[in-house]
């Protein structure tokens, strides 16, 4: 029971983290366009972020030392090659790849580049959306519709917050 409880303890904290590392850069945003200082919370954005990475490690260690499930690596690291749940594991595995790939670019956004690194970084909503899909078919701690308000509300005001500072065409002659 121990690696059960902590294979859901790793995924939701991690996905608790993840959350709030989305919320903070899309707030840091609209702090950018507001001409306020970001350093500190990009700092908390990119620290949320590989902690969230350390507990999928943790999430994935614990899947693979779980005795009642039985998974080897290959079934866990490799998208659908496993019997159990193959869709969802996937989606965990995809969504893996990409948080590594997401933390990897941003430590190296100097050397690639930022307009490079701000493209693959604006890659991330699918990120998200993976993690959560994966969460709602595989998870039973979360429901489907305590996710969803959890969810679109903080999306709903950092996204009037962002066009509420666009500026405004003038269409005066």
């Amino acid at each position: 029971m121990f690696e059960w409880y902590m294979i859901r303890a790793t995924g939701l904290a991690a996905y608790f983290l993840l959350y709030l590392s989305v919320l903070i850069g899309l707030y840091s945003q609209v702090q950018k366009k507001r001409k306020q200082k970001v350093t500190a919370s990009l700092f908390l954005h990119e620290s949320l972020s590989n902690w969230a990475l350390y507990l999928v490690m943790g999430h994935v260690g614990f899947l693979l030392i779980d005795s009642y499930i039985s998974l080897q690596w290959f079934e866990v690291l490799i998208p659908f090659n496993t019997d159990y749940k193959p869709f969802p594991m996937a989606l965990g595995a995809f969504s893996l790849y990409f948080l590594i790939m997401t933390i990897v670019t941003s430590k190296a956004r100097k050397k690639i580049g930022y307009q490079k690194w701000r493209k693959l970084h604006a890659l991330n909503p699918i990120l998200y959306i993976l993690v959560t899909i994966h969460g709602l078919l595989i998870g039973t701690d979360i429901q489907a519709a305590v996710l969803a308000a959890v969810n679109i509300l903080p999306l709903i005001i950092i996204g009037s917050m962002l066009l509420k500072d666009k500026p405004k065409l003038d269409v005066t002659h």
